[in-house]
């Protein structure tokens, strides 16, 4: 079924188009001087970069893979984030290392190589709910940008030293030998 479309009839001000244009400019004239005279912290645009909008809770930025104390990375390279990304961005390549006398005979992991492309990550935050170790978050930084799609391409540090310099620590990048093992046996 059809719909009927009603014409409208110009009156011949309107027809003028001087008169609309006109009534046009005063609306775009009224929100210059409502614009003019609100305090800063009240518009709604901001003059950004100089002025950063606070994000809200639950806002998922750019990903961060987090370490501990001293340094090492949390991730034991259990492929869940991996398995769990709808976009498939994210590639992991793990390595074992430890010495074997040291955590009584268990291999501990950790990823040799872990990267997320950026363009085809859809901040969907499954990654973040899959892993067991709490090791990959979104945070709150929502600038990325490059100019070559390579460059999209994040790598196991660029991760690890995403929010380092807002958090007050160090960039790394090598994996620093754990003093202790990271599993603990419940006897």
């Amino acid at each position: 079924m059809g719909v009927v479309v009603k014409k409208v009839e110009l009156s011949w001000l309107d027809r003028t188009y001087v008169w609309p244009v006109m009534k046009g400019m005063g609306i775009t004239f009224q929100h210059f001087l409502k614009q003019l005279f609100t305090p800063t912290a009240k518009r709604f645009t901001i003059q950004y970069p100089d002025m950063k909008k606070a994000m809200p809770e639950g806002y998922r930025g750019l990903h961060e893979l987090k370490r501990f104390e001293d340094g090492a990375i949390k991730c034991v390279a259990c492929f869940m984030c991996q398995e769990a990304c709808p976009a498939r961005c994210i590639s992991i390549e793990a390595e074992e290392f430890s010495d074997l006398n040291i955590t009584q005979g268990f291999e501990e992991k950790r990823p040799a190589k872990f990267s997320i492309d950026m363009l085809r990550c859809i901040y969907c935050g499954m990654c973040e709910e899959a892993c067991p170790k709490d090791a990959i978050w979104l945070r709150k930084d929502y600038e990325v940008a490059a100019y070559d799609r390579l460059s999209m391409q994040f790598g196991k540090w660029d991760l690890m030293n995403t929010y380092s310099e807002p958090d007050g620590k160090e960039r790394i990048s090598e994996d620093p030998t754990p003093s202790v093992p990271r599993r603990t046996i419940a006897l």
